[in-house]
């Protein structure tokens, strides 16, 4: 046997086994996953494909991962149980890849999460003129400061003491507007919607969250000394006043705890205005919506860059004219550009612009918060980085991407998958859509129902043997919707009238009420901007949206929807089996240690 005729042994790791799987509803179930393939999930909602590729497979790669860290930072990482199941075989680093919404972080931007800002600071670094610096010069978030002063050295074994003093200087050139620090816009609090001036501190007089008399807050205001708590806000001193608003932070010592004063507005605007306003929960959402309001940066027009950062040209563009741009049209000025010496450069930055438009995201442009992509362009946009990274045998798994997408857009999903597959990684896909699995290289159907009529394995194989599988899944893959022949009359309409949020253009429309209503069109059309950001409040409108529950750890879905209360009020008694004592309150009997389970 030559030599070339050899199977080499790493040649032989070509599956994921996992064998006897058992978490959530699946019932011990084998199958083997070719790597370096494009597999796709499926199966009607709770069949177990999450508990398959999420609570087993990605888990465990995660946990595996995380065991390869000292004892040291393992202390910082969440603990992580083995899933239940025997056999795990053949597993590589698992990269997911969900819808969750991007960025807590107001500094985040579309150009930040996908290093294109990087790459386009460096370019400027280099070709801009005037030349301004390194390429931190271009970044809104490294500030610009100087400093200088004295130092005495004192060298050991000179003569005379062997002092000498030293001048130093330092500049660091950084690119963030001063006024506004790099966050594009200022905001301006309304006092009146603030705190109530005919009121004292102890009687309530702040309307913030959270800032109630009785806890810290109250206990630093009293213990700082620089107002009266019982005097109403609207009788304070100019100084007082100034004191409770704006002061800067100062090191206090109260009821012997070293404390740090901070005047309201500062903190407001450290612990509330620096989160993503998606990422603010719904009472201090509504707080901020009413006492603040912001508006672009007088002083760098929303850009974020201060004058030297955006006096730098290349061809009459500054990076705030670049990230401004729709990335489609970045991507045709960026190819041409001829710079000798930094083609690598101009190549890599090409290639990421061009997997923008290539995924259906051309009409975004780099300046865009990352908090205001919805769930699919947050998805499609992590893919980006995915795409043009160096790594390969990598495991990514998707959860559900073509969701809520155009069947268009799905059309370019479908290629990026396929990319990914071909760089040499295993791709992994819960998928629904008949269009997605389609072009799968292997098929895993689990059921063949929900819960406990789940978590078996119905089909394992290609698409053509899905097909004639005989399988839930297999019987409605060609399925297409029928139109209706008559369909019901509306009864009134809802207004909206010159919405403009994002990229709408003073639309007006009339959505009919009493009927259902589908709002179409292409990723990035508008459709989130017009539903979500234009109807009136004032109307009766309930949004129901597919981002995570916010809830306490007693919380589940029988206390959320409300049935465990209900099933409270109609027991009889308090009895050891009754609803009200098996509840997860500490009004039953069990100790409150033991309450969340």
């Amino acid at each position: 046997m030559t030599e070339s005729s050899t199977t080499h042994p790493a040649d032989t790791h070509h599956l994921i086994r996992v064998q006897g799987a058992r978490e959530n509803n699946l019932q011990g179930i084998d199958v083997e996953i070719p790597k370096r393939r494009l597999t796709v999930f499926t199966g009607v909602s709770g069949s177990g494909k999450s508990s398959l590729v999420f609570a087993t497979i990605a888990a465990e790669s995660q946990r595996m991962i995380n065991e390869t860290y000292s004892s040291f930072v393992q202390g910082f990482m969440p603990s992580l149980p083995r899933p239940d199941v025997d056999v795990l075989e053949g597993l590589t680093t698992a990269i997911i890849v969900d819808q969750e919404r991007m960025g807590a972080n107001s500094r985040s931007t579309l150009g930040t999460v996908t290093d294109v800002n990087a790459l386009l600071r460096i370019l400027f670094s280099r070709l801009g003129t005037p030349h301004i610096g390194s390429p931190q010069a271009f970044s809104f978030n490294v500030a610009t400061v100087s400093g200088k002063g004295a130092l005495t050295v004192e060298k050991s074994g000179a003569k005379g003491g062997g002092k000498s003093v030293e001048r130093k200087s330092f500049h660091v050139q950084g690119g963030q507007c001063p006024h506004c620090e790099g966050m594009g816009v200022v905001s301006d609090f309304d006092l009146t919607a603030l705190f109530d001036s005919s009121k004292s501190l102890n009687e309530g007089a702040l309307t913030v969250p959270g800032y109630s008399m009785d806890g810290w807050y109250g206990r630093i205001f009293a213990g700082s000394g620089y107002f009266d708590m019982d005097k109403p806000l609207g009788k304070y001193t100019q100084r007082e006043l100034d004191d409770l608003l704006y002061k800067e932070p100062v090191k206090l010592k109260i009821e012997g705890i070293n404390l740090t004063y901070q005047g309201v507005i500062p903190q407001i605007q450290k612990s509330m205005l620096s989160k993503d306003r998606e990422a603010m929960q719904p009472h201090i959402r509504a707080f901020v919506d009413r006492v603040i309001t912001f508006q672009d940066c007088p002083e760098c027009g929303g850009t974020r860059l201060n004058e030297i950062a955006r006096s730098s040209l290349i061809e009459g563009r500054s990076i705030a004219d670049a990230c401004a741009m729709q990335v489609s049209d970045l991507a045709e000025w960026v190819r041409g550009l001829t710079a000798p010496g930094l083609e690598p450069l101009l190549e890599n930055l090409q290639q990421t612009l061009d997997a923008f438009v290539q995924i259906g995201l051309g009409y975004l442009s780099l300046d865009r918060p990352s908090g205001t992509l919805s769930g699919g362009e947050a998805q499609r946009t992590k893919m980006i980085r995915h795409l043009s990274s160096a790594l390969t045998d990598v495991t990514y798994i998707f959860d559900e991407p073509t969701i809520g997408l155009h069947p268009h857009d799905i059309q370019n999903m479908n290629a990026l998958l396929l990319q990914l597959r071909d760089k040499g990684n295993t791709v992994l896909v819960v998928e629904h859509k008949p269009e997605t699995i389609e072009v799968a290289d292997h098929v895993v159907d689990l059921g063949p129902r929900a819960g406990s009529g789940g978590g078996t394995v119905c089909f394992e194989g290609t698409v053509e043997g899905l097909r004639s599988s005989g399988t839930l899944t297999g019987q409605h893959l060609d399925d297409r919707a029928h139109l209706k022949e008559t369909v019901r009359e509306a009864t009134g309409a809802l207004e909206i009238r010159g919405a403009s949020r994002n990229n709408l253009k003073k639309v007006d429309v009339d959505i009919p009420l009493g009927v259902l209503v589908a709002i179409t069109g292409v990723a990035g059309s508008g459709k989130s901007s017009l539903i979500h950001g234009s109807l009136p409040t004032e109307q009766e409108v309930v949004a129901i949206d597919q981002g995570a529950i916010r809830g306490s750890r007693r919380s589940n879905p029988a206390t959320y929807t409300g049935c465990w209360s209900r099933s409270a009020r109609h027991s009889p008694r308090p009895t050891a089996s009754s609803p009200l004592c098996s509840a997860p309150t500490r009004r039953g009997p069990a100790p409150p240690a033991t309450v969340p389970g």
